[in-house]
């Protein structure tokens, strides 16, 4: 795979921050969000990474080549709270195929499980194929496919699958 797999810390907002940004611009039909609406300070992905574990893929060097989070933060009613979400996964296209999501989703799935969450969803735009075959080599199972769920700029529709994983 030629990268390791950690834990941000606050300390690594500063390098998070561009790759967030750097994913939302090359894969915006991904995502639910656009890069200008994360164009926050850097604050704000201190309390990110704080508040929600936050793992990286990193080279020999340092630098952020993927990334994945465990959302444990957006289910606060007390009915829901056996779940947990997975957000935000990317891997730059020159690492791709080689492993490096796998390895950040089997890291999300390690902490869900020792977090003591029953369940972990995601949502996946439902043209990314290697993405979704991957979660379902993972056990993820569809459980629905919203249409249009996301709606582009120029007003184009992304349909979304709805997929989750029970942990027990």
């Amino acid at each position: 795979m030629g990268c390791s797999i950690r834990q941000l810390t606050i300390d690594d907002a500063a390098i998070f921050k561009p790759f967030r940004l750097q994913s939302l611009r090359e894969q915006p039909d991904a995502y639910h969000s656009t890069a200008g609406e994360w164009e926050l300070p850097l604050e704000r992905y201190e309390a990110l990474i704080r508040e929600n574990p936050v793992f990286a893929a990193t080279d020999p060097a340092g630098a952020i080549t993927g990334v994945a989070i465990l959302g444990i933060t957006s289910r606060t009613k007390s009915q829901i709270r056996h779940k947990c979400e997975i957000w935000s996964v990317y891997v730059e296209p020159s690492m791709r195929g080689k492993g490096v999501a796998r390895s950040l989703m089997e890291a999300c799935i390690n902490e869900a499980r020792q977090r003591g969450f029953e369940a972990v969803v995601l949502t996946a735009s439902t043209h990314l194929t290697r993405a979704v075959k991957l979660y379902e080599s993972l056990g993820f199972v569809t459980y629905g496919t919203e249409r249009g769920a996301v709606k582009m700029a120029e007003g184009r529709y992304v349909d979304n699958h709805h997929m989750e994983l029970w942990l027990l």
